[in-house]
């Protein structure tokens, strides 16, 4: 589904090209759940960032591959409607336009072309089961929204939308245990789908006790220094970075 091969980033606004991303490898299969750790200031997010494409980030190498398209070079709504899904580390709130009428504009851009009944009961089915009523539909998009009922909000989003890579960015920060419940039972709901993947980062070990990543990757430096199964996870939150050698030897040379 995806292959990244030596990305090489750097913040749009450099004019010295000081990168961020130093040569990230990458791949996804369809049915996988990736996790990735690492400290902050890593790359996480510029990762997630580049894949879509954001203009506060520029691509200086290296080649992006969704589902065999190279897709370096294509604006970010084509990213999207290709099927890649962003979530905010805070979603933003949007005045004077509904949530309804921010994903049927999304919903009617991709290629589902589905008639407005079965949007709106898509939707429905998808605030439901990520714990919000069916009134969020009418309201402006997070406006007056709590960080649970944002961060609840952006699986509703992937739920409703029909992606297929879900690029998930510290979707379970500042989230109470019900709430992590909620949005994991939404991550699995979606990952259940054999033909998607999951990409989430996270700095928490509790919301290990409610998904099943298939692969664990740390970042460090802008480079993945280590990679691994959930067994990886667990020795990193129970001995720190410090367990792993190449994460001590880059901290050590930044």
């Amino acid at each position: 589904m995806l292959q990244v091969k030596n990305i090489q980033a750097s913040v749009a606004e450099d004019s010295g090209n000081t990168p961020i991303l130093r040569g990230i490898d990458f791949s996804v299969q369809a049915g996988e759940f990736h996790l990735i750790l690492g400290v902050n200031g890593s790359g996480k997010s510029t990762f997630g960032k580049v894949l879509l494409g954001s203009s506060q980030y520029k691509q200086m190498g290296g080649s992006i591959l969704f589902c065999g398209e190279e897709i370096s070079e294509k604006p970010t709504f084509e990213r999207a409607q290709m099927g890649i899904f962003l979530s905010h580390q805070s979603p933003p709130a949007l005045e004077g336009i509904s949530v309804k009428e921010v994903l049927r504009a999304a919903d009617k851009s991709s290629n589902h072309k589905r008639a407005l009944f079965h949007f709106k009961k898509s939707l429905k089915e998808s605030l439901s089961s990520s714990g919000l009523s069916h009134s969020f539909m009418d309201r402006d998009l997070n406006v007056g929204a709590s960080g649970g009922e944002r961060k609840k909000m952006e699986i509703a989003s992937l739920l409703t939308i029909g992606a297929k890579l879900a690029f998930l960015d510290e979707i379970d920060s500042g989230l109470d245990v019900d709430a992590l419940k909620m949005v994991s039972e939404g991550i699995n709901r979606f990952a259940e789908n054999k033909e998607n993947a999951v990409i989430l980062v996270s700095h928490s070990e509790t919301i290990l006790k409610y998904v099943n990543p298939t692969h664990v990757h740390v970042f460090c430096g802008g480079k993945i220094v280590a990679s691994g199964g959930i067994e990886l996870a667990e020795k990193i939150h129970k001995e720190g970075y410090g367990a792993v050698q190449d994460c001590v030897s880059c901290l050590k040379s930044i």
